[in-house]
């Protein structure tokens, strides 16, 4: 969804209490490795990119995609939902994301699933949840029932700023009994250089292993971002 998607739901929930400004916004992105919950997905270096459309009822529609090394090597991501803030400074979001994988199929695996999610932001802290509703595929994860859950925190220093992510994917283990569940840390500095957008350094790993049919990078994985909005 967001360029630097650490977390797919705090992107929603920034992009939801924050664009009721302007109806069309535009990103852009190039990241040494596309990592998404503590994954690979490109293996290396990755452009990523989107449009976002919002009103200020507080429904937006979206799109992003990025290449990645499996699926067609295509990933394209849609996603609309209804978001806002109290008066109490309660940012809420809530919303459903499809992941499209047009080029899929070849190897004889379909990839294409759809999430249902909800976020909570205070401050500088978030919490969130995503629920796979439906899944096309039969022996991997992303699956029906899959659950990830992640809690995130932003602290601004200076002209730099400290983001940290710790989340769990609960896999349905009743569908993919050949696949754990994991958890997944994340931090990231990030730098803002004005006109020509803003530069991060990431470090993510995971506690999934090789005893972990699916999914089995633990890290951890350093890799570095540039991204621009318009």
């Amino acid at each position: 969804m967001k360029h630097f998607k650490q977390s797919l739901l705090g992107g929603a929930l920034v992009l939801a209490t924050g664009l009721a400004q302007a109806e069309v916004t535009g990103n852009i992105a190039a990241v040494s490795d596309y990592l998404f919950r503590g994954i690979s997905q490109s293996s290396n270096a990755a452009i990523q990119g989107g449009f976002d459309v919002a009103n200020d009822s507080g429904t937006y529609a979206g799109t992003w995609l990025s290449n990645i090394d499996f699926g067609g090597g295509t990933e394209v991501d849609l996603y609309g939902g209804y978001g806002g803030e109290t008066a109490g400074g309660l940012g809420y979001d809530a919303g459903v994301l499809y992941y499209w994988y047009p080029d899929s199929g070849g190897d004889g695996n379909e990839y294409d699933y759809a999430e249902i999610y909800v976020g909570l932001a205070m401050g500088m802290f978030s919490a969130n949840i995503a629920y796979t509703a439906w899944g096309e595929t039969d022996d991997a994860p992303f699956d029906t029932g899959d659950v990830y859950y992640s809690i995130g925190a932003e602290f601004p220093m200076s002209d730099l700023s400290l983001g940290l992510t710790l989340g769990y994917y609960d896999f349905n283990e009743e569908i993919q009994d050949d696949t754990e569940s994991y958890g997944h840390f994340a931090a990231s500095l990030g730098k803002d250089v004005g006109d020509f957008g803003s530069m991060s350094v990431n470090m993510e790993f995971t506690n999934a292993d090789e005893d972990n049919a699916t999914i089995n990078d633990d890290g951890p994985n350093v890799w570095i971002g540039w991204s621009k909005e318009f």
